[in-house]
């Protein structure tokens, strides 16, 4: 597989964010790739903050959760600028991991 496809780097990318089923779909690369969205792990437990505060937030307004499409979009584009920058980050690191670069 190339490394600097981008079917690669998404499928980092979701091995991170833990969308494949692994048990069932064993994915050789997950032996190196954390899902960082394990319990206990830093993403776990930043989302979960997140989402308590959605909670509050959505019941100091009065409405069901998920109801606030100002907090979803904020919520939304802020996964889509770290998902955005990550893909970058990826790509970076293959550009200077080149031996052309010195």
């Amino acid at each position: 597989m190339i490394k600097d496809s981008e079917f690669f780097k998404e499928m980092i990318y979701n091995l991170m964010i833990g969308v494949f089923d692994l048990e069932h779909y064993p994915i050789k690369e997950s032996q190196y790739v954390t899902n960082e969205y394990e319990e206990g792990e830093f993403c776990s437990k930043a989302y979960e903050e997140v989402y308590n505060a959605n909670c509050r937030i959505c019941e100091r307004l009065g409405v069901d959760i998920d109801e606030d499409k100002d907090v979803e979009l904020i919520i939304n584009n802020l996964l889509d600028i770290g998902k955005y920058l990550s893909m970058k980050m990826y790509d970076y690191s293959v550009f200077f991991s080149s031996p052309s670069i010195k």
